[in-house]
């Protein structure tokens, strides 16, 4: 673990609070728990295929899910201690403001037309926010303790995955009201849409294992073993694989969602929660909370770098590039 050490005082001193990297081209943003920061990862010009950091970015105490608009300007952070909002200007690299929802904000979606979703993991419920706009807040009952939310836009749906509740929910966002629920696993915690659309793959914390939904059947139509404590999921473009975090064993499990098994896992660190990809497929990104690091997964080779973050590391979005100068 020593080389790690002069890397981390390294990262440190070049980022402070606020500052984006010159040449460096956004490509994710990590929330770190602990530390309270909204760390950007991008590509630099000596490596213009391997994410490194660009800007870090204080936040209220305890951030937890986190959604970025569709032209990578702003990030809303949820914080489900604070029962509030931040809205960073990423661009700026600072909170520019923040909204009261009260309750326990937790899981983050945006919908197309600007509005932003948000689980309130005590209320049981999802709040659709106008945050550009005048429209009054909107309040949708769902399971219980919500911890994510996804949006689909190709139906106007949104899914509200209820841990408590063993469940998916299905929301109309028209309406906005449930309009059925899906029962899955124990403990879903997150979810991820099939590359074509059609299914919904739901990683279930106690019972270990990755539910499959037919979104047009509306009900659970496989149940793939992961083993361990799947946590994160996430979707290659174009291949039909599906990526899980397993907490427990500090794997990143590759399942071939198409045969409906698992092909491989990657050693990753230590409690690895939020997953995502490269828009190419070609590498996946890991927040590893216990760590305090991300891993980088080359996905054609399996080979793993990792970055040093701040404290905490937890949730991770996709940062469309170009976003910064």
């Amino acid at each position: 673990m020593s080389p790690a050490v002069p890397v981390l005082l390294l990262v440190a001193a070049l980022l402070l609070p606020g500052a984006a990297a010159a040449g460096c081209a956004p490509a994710f943003a990590v929330v770190s728990q602990g530390a309270a920061r909204l760390t950007v990862l991008g590509l630099t010009v000596p490596a213009p295929d391997r994410p490194a950091p660009c800007a870090t970015i204080p936040l209220a105490a305890a951030p937890a899910g986190v959604a970025l608009t569709a032209d990578g300007g702003t990030a809303y952070v949820g914080h489900p201690d604070l029962g509030r909002i931040s809205v960073v200007d990423l661009s700026a690299g600072r909170v520019v403001t923040e909204i009261a929802t009260g309750g326990q904000p937790f899981g983050l979606a945006l919908v197309p037309d600007g509005r932003l979703l948000v689980s309130d993991w005590s209320g049981d419920a999802l709040l659709l926010l106008d945050v550009a706009g005048d429209r009054p807040p909107q309040r949708i009952s769902v399971g219980r303790a919500p911890s994510a939310v996804l949006v689909d836009a190709a139906r106007g749906r949104a899914y509200s995955i209820d841990r408590d509740s063993d469940a998916v929910s299905v929301v109309d966002l028209a309406a906005p009201v449930r309009i059925a629920t899906i029962a899955v696993g124990q403990a879903p915690f997150a979810a991820a849409l099939s590359a074509d659309g059609t299914r919904l793959f739901v990683a279930n914390i106690r019972s270990g294992d990755l539910s499959v939904v037919d979104l047009a059947a509306g009900l659970e139509a496989a149940r793939i073993p992961v083993g361990g404590m799947p946590y994160g999921v996430a979707v290659v473009p174009g291949t039909g694989e599906v990526l899980v975090t397993d907490q427990e064993r500090g794997r990143l499990v590759r399942v071939d969602g198409n045969l409906g098994a698992v092909v491989g896992s990657v050693r990753v660190g230590r409690y690895p929660e939020g997953v995502v990809v490269q828009p190419d497929g070609g590498r996946a990104v890991v927040a590893n909370w216990f760590s305090d690091t991300v891993t980088l997964v080359d996905l054609r080779t399996e080979a793993t770098t990792e970055l040093p973050m701040a404290a905490g590391p937890r949730q991770i979005a996709t940062v469309p590039a170009g976003m910064l100068p």
